[in-house]
């Protein structure tokens, strides 16, 4: 301690009044930290900080250190910090409302009790709170059985939803099961019609084709006859004119054609399909 003295500069150690050295001070401008007695070189700017606490993470606050130290104010109840403590004071009063008018349910202060709430009835906001914490307790008891009870709706109406689609997708292989059997029904009877049809077209071509076939024969036997007829007409001889008159003028009967129409084989064609 006497080296660092030494190194001091004289001007610190003298008095201000006399500037004389000072003989046996008191107090020295040694410039240490209060805590850990750290010399400083040079001296730091001092500025005033908050401690960090010792059992806690957040900063102490200075103004409750009296609840902690003083006796008559230990008994206080300190609640956590709040931005609304303005609405905890009575703006007719400004004192804190601690009592709560059951009359006109709002909560006030003592002054309030005393004057415009004197005959109401009150009890202290911790009493009511209470009170109401019980009621609290039953309606959250109703809140979570309301809970239980919509999450059981909710879980019915999925398992409804899931049968929904289950029915629906089964709904829909039996929809394409029945078309495509009732597709390879139609084709099926498509190509039987088809068939019926085309042996119904040949049936009546062999007909049509015969019935020309002999038309054209007595077109030929009658030309041929005719020229028969003809070549009598020429002859002198009286005789075989009168004996091949009669063979050569008789006219036998003609073949019958029938009458097609058109829509015959379409109706043939409907009477098949139904």
């Amino acid at each position: 301690m006497a080296q660092q003295l030494i190194q001091l500069d004289q001007d610190k150690l003298s008095c201000s009044i006399c500037l004389q050295l000072l003989k046996d001070p008191v107090t020295i401008p040694l410039h240490s930290c209060p805590q850990c007695r750290q010399i400083f070189t040079l001296k730091p700017d001092l500025v005033k900080n908050n401690v960090a606490c010792d059992f806690c993470s957040v900063r102490k606050r200075k103004h409750l250190q009296p609840h902690y130290n003083v006796a008559p104010i230990k008994k206080h109840k300190l609640i956590k910090a709040t931005s609304k403590l303005q609405e905890n004071i009575c703006p007719r009063h400004d004192e804190v409302m601690k009592i709560f008018c059951r009359t006109d349910q709002q909560c006030i202060c003592y002054l309030c009790l005393m004057d415009e709430h004197k005959d109401h009835v009150t009890v202290s906001a911790a009493a009511e709170r209470a009170e109401r914490q019980k009621g609290l307790g039953r309606n959250r008891q109703k809140f979570l059985q309301r809970v239980q009870d919509g999450e059981k709706d909710v879980k019915a109406l999925h398992e409804r939803v899931e049968a929904i689609n289950l029915s629906a997708d089964k709904a829909l292989m039996q929809t394409e099961k029945m078309f495509k059997d009732l597709i390879s029904l139609i084709q099926k009877k498509s190509s039987e019609v088809k068939q019926k049809i085309r042996s119904k077209q040949t049936f009546e071509q062999n007909r049509v084709k015969e019935l020309q076939e002999k038309i054209e024969q007595e077109i030929r036997d009658l030309r041929r006859r005719d020229a028969e007829l003809q070549q009598l007409s020429l002859t002198e001889d009286h005789l075989h004119f009168l004996k091949n008159y009669s063979s050569l003028s008789h006219l036998s009967a003609s073949t019958n054609v029938p009458t097609y129409n058109n829509v015959t084989l379409y109706v043939g064609i409907r009477v098949i399909i139904s």
